[in-house]
């Protein structure tokens, strides 16, 4: 099928964006100017100038015209239009990568977790000691089905997702990985192509190697996501089995998809049939006072089946999952009698009490206030310390950082020379198959800024303007 005329105009002016042609500041040539060079009519060249708007590559400015943004992330070039699916292959660097990860360092900065101190450890605590006096057998009692008071919580929140989920529809999980792998279960077979975010979570790339499964990567903007366009692109040349998605605050980019967007993606999916699984493990964790909506709440076709997680709203020992499963529900829960393992009562009923409390809300608006504070200061670390040129993902929720450095920074000895010095981060290379991200790092902002913390932000800064400059040199 031929590429429409406004996508080819709006890819010819990406990549005069990304090579430097057109700068951060630059004006770009007016409507006019781009219909005379380009033989183009108005509509084409309005068309593309708003694709490049919504890719965060220009911002209008009244009564002046579109200018290049001063700090603005492209779709990586390398997976703008998905080509031939690959299989994924741990083996090389990015299996060299992790297995030197877990050596040595200071793991804060690159482990994606939240600081211990920000959870209710106390009101948890007095919750487990009550469980455990009403009934001293329950430790000894788990289940497969879930308990009812706790699935009945999770309805009554799911209206403040802007859901109605029922508490029989709510199949519990050993967190959002096992319900992941549920649902791949569930919806493929070997030999299937899913589609899955560019960057995503190195679990989910290590999930499908594992099920036989391969992985189509859609290009995901680092402040707006999943790129639909990329997506609808995909659906048409492909036979993908289903989606994995994460639209709130997903790892490694902590990006935001817009509503309008999650709502093209609810109708794409649908019109084409394929299944979405949404992961929507961040959501709770946004830093502003409204709860960001999944992709669920826009789902007229029963097509997405959402699977939450409580481990980093609650607690890491509370990693209690859940998948709404909709029409699925019957073949979900068997499916996790064979492969999964029952929940304890303890866990599931401490869970449901403190939701039914009155701290829930409480304690989330603490936990988003801190988080938020947090990834602020992190924020201005890396400003003050990364080379110039460094962009910074504009995260509004969760605890991520993610960075792309200018290109030509040699990640690899970066990271090397980082462990040397005793500090660790995530570098892009995990979090796809190809090398679009080879100049990208994560750095994880779950833990308050401390001086040994921003000691460790300045050293890797100061490494990466060494680093820089030698390959200037180089050059």
């Amino acid at each position: 099928m031929t590429t429409p005329r406004y996508q080819q105009l709006a890819d010819d002016l990406s990549h005069c964006i990304r090579s430097g042609v057109l700068k951060p500041g630059d004006q770009v040539p007016s409507v006019r100017q781009l219909c005379a060079l380009h033989d183009a009519s108005p509509a084409t060249v309005t068309h593309a100038l708003h694709i490049l708007e919504d890719r965060g590559l220009i911002e209008a400015r009244p009564r002046q015209g579109f200018f290049v943004r001063t700090q603005s992330f492209a779709y990586p070039s390398q997976c703008a239009l998905p080509g031939r699916p690959k299989a994924i292959e741990l083996e090389g660097h990015r299996k060299l990568v992790m297995e030197f990860a877990q050596t040595c360092g200071n793991h804060f900065l690159g482990m994606s977790a939240i600081d211990d101190s920000l959870f209710p450890t106390k009101a948890l605590k007095k919750l487990l000691v009550q469980q455990l006096h009403r009934n001293d057998n329950i430790v000894n009692d788990a289940s497969y089905t879930g308990d009812i008071a706790l699935r009945e919580q999770i309805a009554r929140r799911s209206l403040l997702l802007d859901c109605d989920f029922l508490p029989d529809e709510i199949v519990l999980t050993h967190g959002a990985t096992e319900a992941l792998d549920l649902c791949l279960r569930l919806l493929t077979k070997p030999g299937d192509i899913v589609a899955i975010a560019a960057p995503g979570p190195l679990r989910t790339l290590e999930m499908l190697e594992g099920q036989g499964l391969q992985a189509l990567e859609i290009p995901s903007h680092p402040c707006d996501g999943l790129s639909v366009d990329a997506l609808e692109f995909a659906l048409r040349h492909h036979k993908v089995a289903a989606l994995v998605v994460n639209a709130n605050f997903p790892s490694p980019t902590g990006s935001l998809m817009p509503d309008k967007e999650k709502a093209r993606l609810a109708e794409l999916t649908g019109r084409h049939g394929v299944p979405v699984i949404e992961i929507d493990i961040f959501g709770e964790l946004t830093h502003g006072p409204q709860r960001p909506k999944p992709v669920k709440a826009f789902d007229r076709h029963d097509n997405v089946l959402y699977c939450g997680d409580y481990r980093y709203v609650i607690s890491p020992g509370f990693s209690v999952g859940y998948i709404a499963a909709g029409r699925h529900r019957l073949t979900l829960q068997a499916c996790r009698k064979v492969h999964g393992e029952p929940v304890a009562a303890l866990i599931q009923q401490t869970l449901a009490s403190f939701m039914a409390s009155g701290q829930y809300e409480p304690h989330l608006r603490r936990l988003r206030s801190q988080l938020a504070s947090q990834m602020a200061a992190y924020r201005a670390a890396v400003f003050r310390y990364f080379p110039k040129g460094t962009r910074v993902a504009c995260a509004s929720g969760g605890m991520l950082l993610w960075l792309e450095l200018p290109e030509g920074t040699d990640m690899t000895e970066l990271q090397r020379r980082s462990h040397c010095e005793g500090y660790v981060f995530a570098p892009g290379a995990l979090f796809s198959q190809g090398e679009s991200f080879n100049n990208c790092l994560r750095i994880n902002t779950g833990h308050p800024m401390t001086v040994e913390l921003e000691q460790g932000v300045r050293v890797i800064g100061e490494l990466a303007h060494a680093v820089q400059a030698e390959a200037a040199v180089l050059a």
